[in-house]
């Protein structure tokens, strides 16, 4: 079922009411149409960038050369496209030559895929003009008009062919799928941010293994991605943005830091997966002391999540690992040195001074790993008048 949400309904009906046309376009009636509920709503219209900015009061002229206006509702940001037409991709990615026309059709002929040329208002209900409806009936990807063509364009669109097969579940038709891995060196020149972008999309898709045919022709060794990586440990890893990335490149046997430089990833994940490395390398915790000393160096997020990877990578149920994990949070247990029910402060009060302050504290931490219930102060000057 097809809802536009009443901000972006009362935006068409005003540039309707204008005499101009106006629908919703793209992703958001994919989606709906598939059940799934859209993240925006594009609009795109016949009025141009400098009529729209006269029909409403707020406005920003966010991608004016594009056509691009944002209109403004309540505080809510609306984004609306003039029909155009695009050419001149010199760089296989930016259109030199934009130009606004007064056809729909026009404008949805210039997009990349059938299931992305569709567009819907309350008034005229669907458009379908290049079978979109067919391929979404069949879950077919198919470029719309000649797939080479689309590709050579913008190469970008050779990696959402794979992002939405992947997150979507669909299959590639043959003719798309054979222009994309033929164009395929057009991707060198796409940043890395925006390969990184379509790349951590796609490993959180249920299909995953619809990248298979990218990868496998080498496209994406200029990035470091060699190989693929084993679908069926891979399938039970995709948690999460950052453990679905690190495990998609640590089981394809990629240099995983390196791909992530490549892909000029934030400081964030490239912390994550060397974080996740040095975990892979150490003996697998054993006990709860254990994991409260690797909770002095490791978040919970991370140990977590090299609990899930440890356990598909050797087969071993780490089931335990995962209760004693979560006693130490739901009990607050402690192993840090902050979590000390006595601090510098007070040891000096008792007499110990200098470095001796530090060591101090480092034994009564140790000491409330194995035995958490002597957190207390009496508890722990008791212990140390033993020492």
């Amino acid at each position: 079922m097809i809802k536009i949400p009443q901000k972006t309904d009362f935006v068409i009906g005003q540039l309707e009411k204008n005499g101009f046309e106006a629908y919703i376009v793209g992703g958001c009636v994919r989606d709906m149409l598939l059940g799934i509920e859209p993240f925006d709503f594009d609009v795109t219209t016949s009025a141009k960038p400098e009529e729209i900015m006269e029909i409403f009061e707020k406005t920003v002229p966010t991608g004016i050369k594009h056509g691009t206006v944002t209109v403004i509702i309540d505080k809510e940001p609306i984004e609306v496209t003039t029909f155009r037409t695009e050419s001149g991709y010199s760089d296989n990615r930016h259109p030199e030559n934009v130009t606004f026309v007064t056809s729909l059709a026009e404008d949805l002929s210039r997009r990349d895929f059938t299931v992305n040329a569709i567009a819907y208002n309350n008034r005229s209900g669907i458009i379908d003009c290049f079978g979109s409806m067919r391929d979404l009936e069949s879950r077919t990807l198919r470029a719309v008009g000649a797939p080479s063509k689309r590709f050579s364009e913008d190469a970008l669109r050779i990696l959402r062919l794979f992002r939405f097969a992947a997150t979507l579940n669909f299959s590639i038709d043959e003719r798309t799928l054979d222009a994309a891995l033929n164009q395929k060196e057009g991707l060198e020149n796409i940043s890395r941010e925006r390969i990184s972008i379509e790349l951590k999309k796609a490993v959180l898709g249920q299909n995953i293994k619809a990248v298979s045919p990218l990868i496998e022709s080498g496209a994406l060794e200029f990035i470091g991605i060699n190989g693929c990586p084993d679908f069926s440990k891979y399938k039970r890893l995709n948690k999460n943005p950052k453990l679905s990335l690190f495990a998609f490149l640590y089981l394809a046997n990629c240099n995983v830091i390196a791909v992530l430089d490549e892909l000029k990833e934030s400081n964030s994940n490239k912390k994550y997966a060397a974080d996740m490395l040095r975990l892979l390398s150490l003996e697998t915790p054993k006990t709860k002391s254990d994991l409260k000393t690797l909770l002095d160096d490791f978040s919970f997020e991370i140990l977590t999540d090299y609990i899930e990877l440890k356990q598909t990578l050797s087969n071993e149920n780490l089931g335990y690992a995962k209760d004693m994990l979560n006693e130490i949070s739901e009990n607050n247990e402690p192993y840090l040195i902050s979590h000390l029910d006595i601090n510098g402060e007070e040891l000096k009060a008792l007499g110990i001074t200098g470095k001796k302050i530090g060591k101090t504290l480092e034994l009564l931490k140790n000491h409330v790993i194995e035995n958490p219930e002597d957190n207390t102060k009496e508890k722990l000057i008791e212990f140390l008048n033993r020492q």
